[in-house]
């Protein structure tokens, strides 16, 4: 039954959708969540409706949905906003966005990204021979440039001469001396000339967890006594009309506009002072760092941002141009290469909630009130709290709580409360903490010593994932990431969780949420109904998350479905991509099928013959090991 007190913008306020969802996401008003192919269009897709869809057609959650209108509409939005910065600046250079593959490496979407950003002359960033491999796969036949940042061996400097001989337009970005060394070696050895780069390593430092991706100490970048010293290298060996392109970095997820202003000022100021020196740079690369506002804050706390991508766009033209016309030099081309902001919003994974830690199984002790005066002096005095608690003596009534429910457990493990009244003391703190809530939730402000009591409050809600397969940097570095049921939003919550995976390990439990006014240490739910499928989906995970998974508990990657919004039907399935099966997850860590098979056969041979397993029982273990390891490794029904 729908709460007549509740609507779908209270549950678009608690979750604070409307800011963290770039527009993209919302509530229809049968309180399930949409998706729309772009910020404020009118066409949609129900989640939920989705959801049963897929599963009718045998697709089974957790699943990553990926919406790739979205992820041509964040490119056309990056490319739309310089755009409309060069034309307010009065630029005379053109913009250029990269996509850096290592965000998200997975063919169909770095494929799809190079269609869409073909009208935009898109390139790619690659940092290590695999990606360089891919890059120039993808590349071929799109003629999409090639950027090179990382770490370079001779093969891979190589590869990218010849690469370039044959036609292929790929930059070689100087990140030590020693890579300079080698290049020259290989160029005159080859009679390849490189187009080159080079990457400074600037004094500015972002902000956040990547801060240290800038700075002095930063891993990457020549120094300016290593620029000089380069310059002359590559003057000595005819190369210096080569170098097209200057690069700097200051991190990822940067939160602060200030230092993007910083760096872009310091950056423009050695790239005037290279063109004064003689050096042909066409290009000036900015690096990534332009942040997602993952909890809608819009604040400079590391999960958020405090500018807006316009903002961006208009300070890295404005400054650029500004440090040039002092510098009386040409204004470079400008290259970003923001992955983060182009596929962080495209894609939601999406699971149902197993079951939870109390619903449903709780005894219920209210028989054994009627009897309170068999009951402990500590027990009876929890009832009494219950039947008398009130407004007035709420702060008084919960440390009395706390001090009780403490001294139930010392009297228990002393040998003076039994296990059944230890049960009830224990479920009359959690009817004493609900009423409290009641009662809390009309009292504005709250007073602080009570801020922090719901999480005794707070249930475990077991969902279909893994933590570590498919939202890693929750985990890992404590990334703030949406979560929002896709159902009954036009209902209010009635249950404060957590979410915890399916795995063995007590690490695989997410207890930070995005909230109304931040972070919040709860996610509101609702109760399960034994008749209905509770889903909830993890939203803006595009970015790094898909390839930085790992194989904890060989839980493999998740079913993979890429939708297109279509005007006829609502929706079109473009892709399915299956997820790991069993035998494939065990193949990552050398087991193989067939010789598990074999190895198991054979032991229950030889249980036959000595009668302690019969044939029946045998054949039948045998298909259920044989259906495991081509299943999913997710659990079904």
């Amino acid at each position: 039954m729908v709460s007549e007190r509740w609507s779908i913008n209270d549950s678009s306020k608690i979750y604070n959708m409307d800011n963290w969802g770039a527009d993209l996401f919302s509530i229809n008003k049968k309180g399930n969540v949409c998706v729309h192919p772009s910020s404020n269009s009118k066409n949609s897709i129900d989640l939920r409706v989705l959801v049963d869809d897929l599963i009718k057609r045998k697709i089974k959650p957790p699943i990553l949905l990926r919406f790739m209108d979205i992820l041509q509409g964040r490119i056309a939005s990056i490319n739309r906003v310089f755009r409309n910065a060069i034309a307010e600046n009065d630029y005379p250079a053109k913009y250029q966005t990269f996509y850096p593959i290592k965000v998200n490496q997975q063919r169909q979407v770095v494929e799809a990204i190079a269609s869409y950003g073909k009208r935009y002359n898109l390139g790619l960033e690659v940092g290590s021979k695999p990606e360089l491999v891919a890059g120039i796969s993808i590349s071929s036949g799109n003629n999409l440039p090639i950027i090179c940042n990382g770490y370079k061996d001779t093969e891979y400097i190589e590869t990218v001469l010849y690469a370039t001989k044959i036609g292929y337009d790929i930059t070689l970005v100087i990140e030590k001396l020693f890579e300079l060394e080698k290049i020259i070696e290989l160029s005159k050895k080859t009679g390849i000339q490189p187009k080159l780069g080079i990457r400074v390593k600037l004094s500015s430092k972002g902000t956040g967890k990547w801060a240290t991706s800038g700075g002095e100490d930063a891993k990457f970048g020549l120094r300016m006594a290593e620029i000089i010293a380069a310059i002359g290298l590559l003057e000595e060996n005819g190369l210096i009309d080569q170098v097209k392109l200057l690069h700097f970095h200051i991190g990822s997820q940067i939160t602060k506009i200030d230092k993007i202003k910083t760096a872009l000022i310091e950056g423009a100021r050695i790239y005037a002072e290279l063109r004064k020196m003689g050096l042909g740079i066409e290009y000036v690369d900015i690096g990534g760092g332009l942040g997602v506002d993952y909890d809608g804050s819009k604040s400079s706390y590391f999960s958020s941002v405090n500018y807006s991508i316009d903002e961006y766009a208009n300070d890295v033209i404005y400054q650029i141009k500004n440090i040039c016309d002092d510098a009386g030099v040409e204004c470079p081309n400008i290259i970003s290469e923001s992955g983060r902001a182009t596929v962080a919003h495209y894609s939601v994974l999406v699971t149902n909630v197993l079951n939870t830690n109390t619903q449903r199984l709780t005894p219920d002790f209210e028989e054994d009130l009627e009897k309170a005066e068999k009951l402990a002096p500590t027990v009876k005095k929890l009832v009494d709290i219950h039947k008398s608690i009130d407004r007035y003596s709420l702060r008084e009534d919960y440390h009395d709580t706390q001090q009780l429910i403490q001294e139930a457990v010392s009297l228990f493990n002393l040998g003076y409360l039994t296990l059944q009244e230890r049960a009830i003391a224990e479920w009359l703190y959690g009817k004493i903490i609900r009423k409290i809530n009641g009662i809390v939730e009309k009292i504005k402000p709250i007073p602080e010593e009570l801020q922090n009591f719901q999480l005794a409050l707070r249930q475990t809600y077991f969902a279909n994932f893994s933590l570590f397969q498919s939202v890693p940097d929750s985990w890992a570095i404590d990334q703030l990431f949406p979560i929002v049921p896709l159902q009954r939003l036009n209902q209010k919550p009635d249950v404060i969780a957590s979410i915890a995976d399916i795995t063995c390990d007590s690490d695989g439990e997410i207890t930070s949420f995005v909230g109304e006014n931040g972070r919040t240490k709860f996610l509101p739910l609702h109760k399960i109904r034994k008749e209905e499928e509770y889903y909830i989906g993890f939203f803006l995970i595009g970015a790094y998350q898909e390839i930085l998974g790992d194989l904890h508990n060989l839980f493999g990657d998740t079913n993979a479905v890429h939708i297109t919004f279509s005007k006829k039907s609502g929706y079109m399935i473009d892709t399915v991509i299956n997820g790991d099966a069993c035998w494939e997850s065990l193949k990552y860590v050398q087991y193989k099928g067939p010789e598990i098979l074999k190895r198991v056969r054979e032991h229950l041979e030889k249980g036959v013959a000595q009668r302690k397993v019969s044939i029946e029982e045998s054949s039948h273990f045998i298909e259920l090991l044989d259906r495991t390891l081509l299943g999913y490794t997710y659990l079904g029904e």
